[in-house]
């Protein structure tokens, strides 16, 4: 049986870990060369801040009640597939590798890892806490980052294909 300190400590180290996916994004942002993909990183560190936010104010919240804590339902229903869903198709990552590319694939393969984690941290956090409404949370936040984990995921996988089949010289 968890604690309230235990479940303040899961809380703050999500934080951490979203201001962390935040910075990545923003670095790697600079580094592509197709600024569709520039655009893509940046609205994903946008979208980790607001995690980052999200996070701080649900651990103010359990931090000062935790017999009270609830997360809200406008919340529990809040979904971020679409931010993935409603991207125009042109705005897709349907680029044509060239050995200039070469490091957008690497990066890809980070963001897929790091989205990866952070969804198996989430699920794992899920088994740590008793409360209801903490799982909840996790459970929430982890399908939040599986849908980033696909994006990702399905991107590399392509750009890999691509990259791996291309004739010698490009």
């Amino acid at each position: 049986m968890q604690n309230a300190l235990e479940a303040v400590n899961i809380l703050k180290y999500a934080a951490e870990m979203e201001k962390s996916g935040q910075a990545f994004f923003l670095e790697k942002s600079e580094q592509f060369q197709n600024p569709v993909t520039r655009k893509l990183f940046l609205d994903l560190a946008e979208i980790e801040e607001s995690h980052y936010r999200f996070i701080v104010r649900q651990l103010e919240r359990y931090s000062e009640n935790p017999d009270d804590f609830t997360v809200s339902e406008d919340v529990k229903s809040h979904d971020e597939s679409t931010f993935f869903a409603q991207r125009d198709d042109a705005e897709r990552l349907d680029v044509t590798l060239t050995e200039s590319q070469v490091p957008d694939l690497n990066v890809l393969r980070m963001a897929y890892l790091i989205e990866r984690d952070f969804k198996e941290f989430y699920a794992d956090a899920v088994d740590l806490v008793d409360d209801p409404e903490l799982k909840s949370l996790f459970e929430m936040l982890s399908r939040w980052e599986s849908g980033h984990e696909k994006l990702f995921k399905g991107e590399y996988d392509r750009l890999k294909r691509e990259y791996l089949t291309m004739p010698w010289g490009g």
